[in-house]
């Protein structure tokens, strides 16, 4: 009976043993002081070991600009990778990885992986981070599943172009980025729907738009058309100018609006138009029409 209780407590002490090391390498946290020296560069954050065949870890950063705690200076992020089953899945890497941002854009702006060895034979993964010109502490978080990190602290190095660029699938307070769904961008306002915020457009649209109402607002509605100084074209001109560019007078022609597509509001002032100059031209033949069945009378 002595000899199995002393087994029995070598393993209980064994098991400990071993669950506090799992637990060590499972998380760890660590800090950055004033990364970068106050200007954008690629960061080595560590690296992390996972094994193939579906492992995942979380690496969380919190942080920030400055030694306040003003709002514009605080940020949080997390890193999400997972290891295949396979050698390569749709990026061509045998993993995948995602991030999410909310606050100060500097902290982290872009995230890249670089495995140590291409396809299913990757064992190590080293995490870069693109800071801005970060200036204060931080401390991050590493949580894995059957990983081991080695961490480095504010070792500038560039990850260079065969890393895996880690796409935002979600960023807030600065550029908002939901996935391919809509798209935010902070420093001018524009918003992007199933395609990027463009640069001169408030809002930018990939596919069809329904609405139960949809209200223009423009000035210089044509009703000028129907003052008694409106100049308008005779219809020997107008047939001559249509026979010349194969659309009406004002009107953008089929490339022109293939290429550069049409003002909505604009447009609806063009067709206006024409629609009054065709009233016109009508209310003018009447009464042609009338002096020459007068005439004959």
């Amino acid at each position: 009976m002595g000899n199995k209780k002393i087994y029995l407590l070598g393993l209980v002490i064994g098991i400990l043993f071993c669950a506090d090391k799992i637990a060590a390498q499972s998380t760890v946290i660590r800090h950055t002081v004033n990364a970068n020296n106050h200007t954008f560069s690629w960061i080595k954050l560590g690296t992390i070991g996972l094994p193939q065949e579906g492992t995942s870890a979380v690496i969380r950063f919190f942080g920030g600009s400055g030694y306040n705690g003003l709002k514009e200076q605080m940020a949080a992020a997390e890193i999400h990778i997972r290891t295949s089953n396979s050698n390569v899945n749709s990026e061509g890497f045998a993993f995948s990885a995602y991030a999410f941002r909310t606050g100060w854009l500097a902290p982290m702006e872009k995230v890249k992986i670089l495995p140590n060895a291409p396809g299913g034979a990757a064992t190590a993964y080293d995490i870069y981070l693109y800071y801005g010109p970060y200036i204060g502490f931080s401390m991050y978080e590493v949580v894995s599943v059957g990983g081991q990190w080695t961490g480095l602290e504010q070792t500038s190095t560039d990850p260079g172009t065969a890393a895996y660029d880690v796409p935002f699938q979600y960023s807030v307070f600065n550029d908002v980025n939901l996935g391919n769904a809509l798209y935010v961008n902070y420093s001018n306002g524009n918003v992007g729907i199933g395609t990027a915020a463009g640069t001169s457009s408030k809002l930018s649209v990939k596919g069809e738009i329904k609405a139960t109402k949809v209200r223009v607002t423009t000035s210089d509605w044509p009703d000028y058309v129907f003052a008694k100084d409106f100049q308008l074209r005779s219809i020997s001109d107008l047939a001559g100018y249509i026979a010349a560019n194969q659309h009406l007078p004002e009107m953008p022609a089929a490339e022109k609006v293939e290429k550069e597509g049409i003002d909505v509001g604009e447009m609806n002032k063009l067709l206006l138009k024409k629609i009054e100059e065709m009233s016109l031209y009508i209310i003018q033949l009447d009464k042609r029409v009338k002096e020459l069945e007068a005439e004959k009378k």
